[in-house]
């Protein structure tokens, strides 16, 4: 939907289940028409898309812009753990605040992002801002974790502001609302049932 200052919006459901090799992700889109029923599915390093009139889902790349300027890899939630490794570590300051800055690199060319420079909050360990890089070290993406919120003892990221760093004033805010916990049936995160 397009509001009166000219700027997107687009709703979405996201999907988060556990499996033996690890998290699997399914973002399904509900607004604006032109997107409603799109559904991104992410399995280990691989990402699936279709969307009706697709005979069957698409292999794609995790980079690819879903809406403005998020790709699948910031609306599905980068996973830091596990996917890189830490090349440099440093105590700097972030807005006033005591922070780690990280340089981290993918451990996997299957990896969307392949370069990081992420800044932890230093007492909580929560991600306070990153870089995404290209191969080549070029600054892409600025993602900042504007607000954190609870759902019982778990903590995670309401607000998350991208900004695309090759075309500047270009920013997208993903807010995360209405979590819930509920058992999920196994064929929502089967790429070969998307679509039946």
């Amino acid at each position: 939907a397009v509001r009166p200052d000219g700027t997107s919006e687009a709703f979405m459901t996201i999907y988060n289940k556990l499996f033996a090799e690890g998290v699997r992700t399914r973002v399904e889109f509900l607004a604006p028409a032109s997107i409603k029923g799109t559904i991104y599915l992410v399995v280990g390093d691989d990402v699936y898309f279709w969307q009706p009139g697709l005979l069957q889902p698409l292999k794609i790349s995790g980079q690819q812009k879903i809406f403005g300027d998020a790709s699948i890899a910031e609306a599905a939630g980068i996973q830091f753990s596990g996917k890189y490794a830490v090349k440099n570590k440093q105590e700097e300051r972030l807005d006033g605040r005591e922070a780690l800055k990280l340089a981290l690199a993918a451990t996997s060319e299957k990896v969307a992002i392949a370069k990081v420079t992420l800044w932890l909050d230093k007492k909580e360990l929560k991600p306070m801002q990153a870089i995404l890089h290209a191969v080549s070290g070029e600054p892409l993406k600025k993602t900042l974790y504007t607000k954190y919120a609870k759902l019982k003892d778990d903590e995670y990221a309401e607000e998350i502001v991208v900004e695309d760093l090759l075309f500047k004033n270009f920013k997208t805010t993903i807010q995360i609302s209405d979590v819930k916990v509920q058992e999920l049936p196994d064929e929502l995160f089967d790429p070969t049932r998307l679509g039946k």
